[in-house]
């Protein structure tokens, strides 16, 4: 038996929320792909190119002070020992102190912090009006203005594919390494194979390297022809 027109128009009236709701629901993997408004603060303090203090305003529950050091996903600036480090530190200072930023926190690595307990994130500045600029994360400005290069980490969960729709600059190729670092758990110094700092042994930051991340060199120079930088807590040479 058919259904009166009436009847029908009843039955249409009814399955259309639930039809709104299953739309809704396979949008739903695009729409949670970024978050960049978990958390936000205002910045009290740059570091350098890539690393900066924040006060937390909107706070999430990896989020464990007042004030945190905030680490850029997947992008690398140069030392301050450098004489490229002052000039990405003053952009970044220019574009950050004093600002409202919100922060994607990595959601792979634990309370989303790298080794060195600084929160990882992808950086997003606020504009006029108070919304997000979700378009061009303060990570890509930086590697747009020449102040960094992309790293692809892949212990996290961002993927800098996403904030390059045109592709992600080509960087030239580091010259490879006239000495190779040794692999035995032994030598002057270590890093992590997760990282590019080396440390003293003795580093508190070299003991949280986790022992299968472990790379070993006999010297300073060894470690530097690596493609390794001093750690900016023992100060190796």
């Amino acid at each position: 038996m058919t259904s009166p027109p009436l009847q029908r128009r009843e039955i249409k009236t009814r399955l259309k929320p639930v039809l709104i709701l299953l739309a809704l629901a396979s949008l739903m993997p695009i729409l949670v792909a970024a978050a960049p408004d978990e958390a936000s603060g205002i910045v009290t303090n740059v570091v350098d190119g890539d690393t900066f203090d924040l006060r937390i305003e909107k706070t999430d529950p990896r989020i464990h002070y007042e004030i945190e050091r905030v680490r850029l996903a997947d992008v690398d600036s140069p030392e301050m020992s450098t004489p490229e480090g002052e000039p990405a530190k003053v952009f970044a200072t220019e574009a950050l102190q004093g600002k409202k930023v919100w922060l994607d926190i990595d959601d792979k690595s634990k309370d989303g912090r790298d080794m060195y307990e600084r929160i990882l994130a992808v950086v997003y500045l606020e504009d006029l009006d108070g919304t997000i600029n979700a378009t061009r994360p303060f990570n890509r400005l930086l590697v747009d203005a020449g102040h960094a290069i992309v790293k692809d980490f892949t212990n996290n969960e961002f993927d800098p594919a996403t904030w390059w729709e045109e592709g992600i600059p080509q960087q030239e190729p580091s010259p490879a390494p006239e000495i190779a670092p040794t692999t035995a758990k032994s030598g002057q110094f270590v890093g992590s194979l997760e990282s590019d700092k080396y440390h003293y042994p003795s580093c508190r930051w070299a003991k949280k390297i986790l022992p299968q991340n472990e790379i070993w060199f006999s010297s300073s120079q060894e470690a530097r022809a690596a493609g390794y930088v001093p750690c900016g807590v023992c100060k190796p040479p």
